[in-house]
């Protein structure tokens, strides 16, 4: 006579056939080989480090962690303003603009790194220490958005101390004739 398996034993043996295995063969957590899969929402960076310490392996991970983050969104905004200058076309006012957002974009990437966030940690027992890092891709959107508003700000600055000086030296001048 066979026996009748419930209902709640398989459903809980083919939801874990389904999700992804939480380690590796070898102990150590699944992600520190399969870096999770970034979203539009969140960017994730896997590094590891070996020191002569723990505090300063994990430093140095997640150091690393937040410089893999910095390249990548280093990586979009630049290939943002590549796109904006071909659709725009190669014209002298053009390539003035390619400088300032190029020099946004690195002020920019700066500013996002501040919202790196370390998810997890492992250390390996030959103390070799891992770390998961993640970061909301709304951050380098607002720091973008931030970062034009500031140099909004110092252009405006910038032409009224153009105007000013100028209209000084305009009434030099007339004063000298």
């Amino acid at each position: 006579m066979k026996k009748a398996v419930p209902i709640l034993v398989l459903l809980f043996l083919l939801i874990g056939c389904a999700t992804t295995p939480a380690f590796n063969e070898d102990g150590s957590p699944y992600w520190t080989t399969h870096i999770p899969k970034s979203t539009r929402t969140t960017y994730y960076a896997v590094a590891s480090a070996k020191q002569s310490t723990e505090e300063l392996s994990m430093l140095r991970a997640e150091s690393a962690a937040k410089d893999m983050i910095g390249r990548w969104a280093e990586t979009t905004i630049d290939a943002s303003v590549i796109t904006f200058i071909e659709e725009a076309g190669e014209t002298l006012r053009t390539k003035q603009i390619l400088e300032v957002l190029q020099n946004l974009s690195v002020q920019t990437v700066n500013i996002a790194l501040r919202g790196v966030e370390v998810v997890e940690r492992w250390v390996r027992d030959d103390g070799t220490v891992y770390v998961l890092a993640s970061y909301p891709v709304k951050n380098l959107k607002e720091a973008y958005r931030l970062q034009a508003q500031e140099l909004e700000r110092k252009a405006l600055a910038d032409s009224i101390k153009a105007e000013v000086l100028e209209a000084y030296l305009q009434n030099q001048l007339e004063a000298i004739q």
